[in-house]
């Protein structure tokens, strides 16, 4: 096994004991294990998916998704990712790392004292 397969496997498996934001904590790993940001972020971007999907059929077994709510939320988000995705695609990988840098010590304290 590859030390980016072990990183991210020991960081799903961290995440779903735990239920930590696994792609906030995955696509840094994977940066700093050698992986380009944009496959990071695929990565992240397909683990959502799963998580998600078994998440809501869960909640769908048990008739507790508003759909309506779901819609309201959903929509504006799958919005922005189609817009992030195209903005990462034109914005140089260097830039990529540096913006997904500021953006975790800016949420760190955050995170650290609402957690």
């Amino acid at each position: 096994m590859t030390r980016i397969a072990s990183v991210g496997f020991g960081v799903a498996v961290v995440a779903g004991l735990f239920g930590l934001g696994g792609p906030m904590l995955s696509v840094p790993l994977l940066v700093v294990c050698g992986l380009p940001v944009l496959s990071a972020l695929a990565a992240a971007q397909a683990q959502s998916v799963v998580i998600a999907a078994i998440g809501t059929a869960g909640y769908v077994l048990h008739g507790s998704v508003d759909w309506g709510l779901a819609a309201l939320v959903g929509v504006p988000e799958l919005a922005g990712v189609i817009v992030g995705w195209k903005i990462a695609h034109a914005v140089p990988a260097r830039r990529l790392k540096y913006a997904l840098v500021g953006t975790l010590l800016a949420l760190a304290p955050y995170l650290a004292f609402h957690s």
